[in-house]
């Protein structure tokens, strides 16, 4: 149950909707997937393994999606489920009040903060009215839910700690590989023959670092031996001031071969940026994940669990938050050690074929499954 995401799409979260899907039917489940009515695509269908349910409310924005519950509720009734998997969404939680409705099982995953922060406009706002309704509507559906699974224990409300799970999400280790690489995608992406292909994938928030990104990039135009690949973002061309290319917004299946065609992958993350983040660094990083998948040395931040993702040394490097300068240092220090780069890469290659792929994501939420299923 995702019915505010878009699938296919461009966004982390229409990622691990597809991956968990596709996953959990490949272990042999029978999954049904709702999510949000997509122009060009039929309501209904059934494609690698997974029935697709296509719905829409009106108002159409995120706000209003409680006002889904009619056609939830209709499919809960169609499809006669045995469990219920929602995405946790503040506005959101029809999956998880049609289970309970029906006394099914239920499984609220959690990968954005269900509590305040330190600051919270939201929590500001709810305070006015003196019932607190959202955070009622937040902490009822941890109530309602049979269990959950978060990738930090901290984003969910302390009564609901004891009936959730870590988990963190992954990379498809079978497309994202090394064996990928080509001269051709190369070429196609501009990469001088002789350069070391710095790549940066992601949505552009303020808070994952592309400013600073950016800023080291800069300090490092005169270097004809570093390029820079931007994925993602509002635009695609030439960058200001640096040698690279801005890729613009790229569907999923383009990006395995767009990091094996790159030489080290960044995620600058600047959490200063981002208010949410006082509660920890909650998000899996789906980009590292990928990177490392690719075969990638990752420069990354020293921010609790990207240091235990990406061990310095081992897998990559790591940096001050906000320290352009640094940044730059660190890429210009790998773009001249190309034995290091292919150790940390293989090191990473195997570190979450191990532990971080969407496969070992699928077999822990599987086992909860099967836990508040029997």
């Amino acid at each position: 149950m995702a019915s505010d995401q878009v699938v296919p799409g461009h966004t982390g979260g229409s990622v691990h909707v597809l991956e968990v899907a596709r996953g959990l039917a490949a272990r042999g489940h029978e999954v049904h997937a709702v999510v949000h009515r997509q122009s060009g695509r039929p309501d209904h269908e059934a494609e690698g393994g997974v029935h697709w349910h296509r719905i829409a409310w009106r108002p159409p924005h995120r706000l209003f999606r409680f006002r889904a519950r009619r056609a939830v509720e209709a499919l809960a009734d169609a499809v006669k489920p045995e469990v219920v998997i929602e995405r946790y969404y503040n506005f959101g939680g029809e999956g998880i009040l049609a289970a309970a409705r029906r006394r099914l099982p239920s499984l609220l995953e959690v990968n954005s903060p269900v509590v305040d922060h330190p600051g919270s406009l939201k929590a500001f706002l709810d305070a006015l009215i003196v019932v607190r309704p959202m955070r009622a509507r937040r902490e009822r559906l941890c109530r309602e839910a049979t269990a959950l699974v978060a990738p930090l224990v901290d984003i969910v409300p302390a009564f609901a700690s004891g009936k959730t799970e870590t988990v963190t999400w992954g990379a498809d280790v079978a497309a994202f590989s090394p064996t990928r690489r080509s001269d051709a995608m190369r070429r196609e992406l501009e990469i001088p023959e002789s350069a070391v292909a710095v790549v940066f994938s992601g949505s552009f928030r303020p808070w994952h670092g592309v400013r600073v990104l950016e800023a080291a990039a800069r300090m490092v135009h005169g270097r004809a031996d570093v390029f820079f690949l931007l994925a993602g973002g509002p635009r695609a061309g030439a960058p200001r001031g640096y040698r690279g290319r801005l890729l613009g917004t790229l569907p999923y299946e383009r990006m395995p071969a767009v990091l094996a065609a790159a030489d080290v992958g960044v995620a600058p993350y600047d959490t200063a940026r981002l208010r949410q983040l006082r509660l920890g660094f909650y998000w899996s990083p789906l980009k590292i994940f990928e990177y490392m998948a690719s075969g990638l040395p990752v420069v990354t931040v020293p921010r609790p669990p990207l240091d235990e993702i990406v061990r310095p040394g081992l897998e990559g490097v790591h940096v001050p938050e906000a320290d352009p300068t640094a940044l730059a240092r660190a890429i210009l220090g790998l773009a001249g050690d190309a034995a290091g780069r292919a150790r940390m890469g293989r090191s990473g290659r195997e570190r979450v074929v191990e532990r971080y792929s969407w496969a070992r994501h699928c077999e822990q939420l599987e086992r909860v499954l099967r836990r508040i299923a029997s």
